[in-house]
């Protein structure tokens, strides 16, 4: 049978959505091209079989797959050709899958070579990469490389005919990078358009549709749309199924609608401030706004960002007792908030008090967090600044719970843009060599509160030092998770509250709540500093999954100096190990 037929053969068994036959059958092939020492049918085949074997989560068997075929690559001399490239490729995936990015990373820039000295600037499989290298950079946490590399997929995959799988899948994996950076108009337009080419695709739904049904679910989801978003995973759940059975993607799926179904289960029970706020601007707000100030909306953003436990989405029935209840922001620049800023108060001020059965009580402390401000000053009173960070030290300097502070709650509208480019760059994270700066601090504080001085406080009989370490290292801890998330460490009363919104690491949280609650006397203290290890050994997992440090030693003290050595900044480089500027 010639590969034409193979091909011809494995698209009819993919359609029957079977997969363990779809392997069988590719199984046998490669067995049967084997015996007849067909190399180039062989190295086709080894590639469709890693690629069965990666979306099945069995990384081990897909690399030695992968290992055949480049030992076919070998004896054909195709080293450094197309084929080499698209080989390299497949196998760069399984890394990532695996949770290697940094490897991947490395197996990526040499296909790019490949593909750059094969005149493939602009072809599909160039397209290819780039996505590639955005999901290997997104496991990284460094979204703006990210964002980069799938935005040069969408627009290589563009100028190619034929290719509509590929299209959509480019505008999914680019919405997902949007929705990361809270970009969600954008990324909405690009799952739109993705789902319009998938249901446009004759016969079965094709695989890749779950992955922009699960994304629509998502940023459904953070919209607060959770009707429309509990539809959407159902339906890449079936999806999945019928193409790859319940597999590790039907799984994460199936976890995303659990956790929407809670969500609706939970709104029903109450209205959240965030929900609140916005729901007393579409019905008071806009009125008032283009009844009165119809030439200055074009000017204005509007939301609810900021202190208070609704800016977080933490609030609930206790929160209500004090700066609670209807209002929300309007920003202007600061040349027309000084011209008309003041009116447009007056008017705000006249709105409803009390909306939904809420009025809202304000404190001393609490007053001025709704009404209309200026958008430098607002972001100058929190960050110091009145833009995003311009250098290194800028960023630094400015501290960590006011960054999350601007960049919680949810902006309604924002004619202008102004005030949500500030809030993207923020929302962009420190720059690499802050990003290093801050956690090799972190593991330092966690290493020698933790990992050193605990124990020997204790076994010294310092029990109140000992109670100021095990806290020490408990912040820092918590502190360390979130910049692992590559996101801003909250205001210390909701530091352990927004760890369930994590993605990596959430498993810290109930080890450090068994660590406070137990109180530091001469028995616990082997347990203590047993707990202590192995949440350090967790975080030196995870710095390693990300390719920060080299070595696997536990004492997280050990593997500072490396990350350091990776800062490019000299002046920020030289500073004391421990400083971090929070």
């Amino acid at each position: 049978m010639g590969q034409d037929n193979f091909f011809k053969e494995l698209d009819s068994k993919f359609k029957t959505g079977d997969i363990k036959e779809v392997e069988k059958y590719i199984v046998a092939s490669m067995e049967r091209v084997i015996r007849e020492n067909d190399l180039p049918a062989l190295l086709s085949i080894a590639n469709e079989l890693g690629g069965i074997y990666r979306v099945t989560n069995r990384f081990s068997e897909a690399k030695k797959v992968y290992a055949v075929a480049e030992e076919v690559i070998r004896r054909l001399g195709l080293e450094n050709t197309e084929q080499h490239g698209t080989t390299l490729l497949n196998l760069a995936s399984v890394h990532t899958e695996e949770g290697d990015p940094s490897k991947a990373l490395e197996l990526y820039q040499r296909v790019s070579s490949i593909f750059q000295c094969s005149g493939l600037q602009n072809d599909y499989r160039m397209a290819a990469l780039c996505n590639n290298i955005s999901h290997a950079y997104e496991k990284l946490g460094m979204q703006n490389e990210a964002v980069s590399y799938a935005e040069k997929a969408l627009k290589i995959i563009k100028g190619q005919q034929g290719y509509d799988v590929e299209l959509a899948t480019t505008h999914t994996t680019l919405a997902a990078r949007y929705m990361k950076q809270q970009r969600q108009e954008e990324a909405l337009e690009h799952l739109k358009e993705a789902e319009k080419i998938f249901l446009n695709l004759p016969g079965k739904r094709n695989v890749h549709y779950a992955a922009t049904l699960n994304a629509l679910g998502e940023l459904c989801y953070r919209r607060g749309q959770l009707e429309d978003s509990a539809k959407y995973y159902e339906q890449a759940l079936a999806v999945v199924k019928e193409n790859y059975g319940e597999n590790k993607a039907y799984t994460e799926i199936s976890g995303n609608l659990a956790m929407v179904y809670e969500t609706i289960s939970c709104k029903n029970q109450r209205m959240s401030g965030l929900e609140l706020s916005e729901a007393y601007f579409n019905e008071y707000g806009k009125k008032m706004i283009r009844e009165n100030f119809s030439e200055y909306e074009r000017y204005m953003a509007v939301g609810l960002v900021g202190e208070g436990s609704e800016c977080f989405g933490f609030d609930d029935q206790f929160s209500e007792s004090h700066d609670f209840g209807p209002g929300f922001c309007i920003w202007l620049p600061e040349e027309i908030y000084q011209s008309i800023g003041w009116k447009i108060r007056e008017a705000y001020e006249k709105l409803p008090k009390t909306f939904r059965d809420k009025r809202r009580a304000e404190t001393l402390e609490g007053a001025g967090r709704v009404g209309v401000f200026s958008i430098q000053e607002f972001y100058k009173k929190y960050i110091g600044c009145t833009e995003v960070p311009k250098n290194n030290v800028e960023w630094l300097f400015t501290p960590e719970t006011s960054l999350c502070t601007v960049t919680n709650g949810k902006v309604f509208e924002d004619h202008l843009g102004e005030f949500t480019r500030i809030r993207n760059g923020l929302l962009g994270f420190y720059p690499r060599d802050i990003y290093l700066k801050k956690l090799a601090a972190r593991m330092a504080m966690m290493s020698q509160t933790g990992q050193y001085n605990y124990e020997r406080c204790m076994k010294r009989k310092e029990y109140a030092a000992a109670y100021l370490a095990c806290s020490e290292f408990v912040k820092t801890t918590v502190s360390a998770v979130y910049l692992l998330n590559q996101k801003y460490t909250p205001f210390y009363k909701w530091m352990f509250r927004g760890m369930e919104k994590l993605e990596r690491l959430r498993e810290i949280k109930p080890m450090l709540e068994q660590l406070i609650a137990l109180p530091d006397i001469p028995e616990n203290t082997e347990r203590k500093a047993a707990i202590i290890e192995d949440i350090c050994l967790k975080i030196r997992d995870e710095l390693k999954r990300q390719g920060l440090i080299d070595g696997n030693d536990a004492f997280l003290n050990s593997h500072c100096r490396y990350m350091v050595s990776l800062i490019a900044d000299p002046q920020i480089k030289s500073l004391p190990i421990m400083f971090d500027g929070k």
